[in-house]
């Protein structure tokens, strides 16, 4: 793992009709899984929720970057909230599904 790329888990909802549900993802925060979560958000629409979930060990400068990647997302009406893990599992991505 890059020391670079945290590990999260993201969770996008819809607040529309057009895109109705949620879609989650999880894996190493990698440029190319921020451009696809951002994609995410942007297609649930305007009203959508992204909520991002990093490790609990996460510093507060990595839980910082990780907060600046998505504000820009405010911008086009869509809800983010980036937060630590608290509940003491580890993160990650289930082997079956791809981030």
């Amino acid at each position: 793992m890059n020391a670079e790329w945290a590990s999260i888990r993201a969770r996008v909802v819809s607040a529309g009709d057009e895109w109705p549900g949620e879609l989650q993802r999880a894996g190493e925060l990698t440029p190319y899984a921020a451009e696809t979560i951002c994609d995410d958000a942007l297609r649930a629409g305007p009203g959508a929720r992204l909520e991002i979930t990093v490790a609990a060990g996460t510093d507060d400068a990595g839980l910082d970057r990780v907060q600046d990647q998505f504000a820009w997302l405010r911008a086009r009406s869509i809800e983010v909230e980036v937060h630590r893990d608290y509940r003491g599992r580890p993160l990650r991505a289930h082997p079956d599904v791809a981030a």
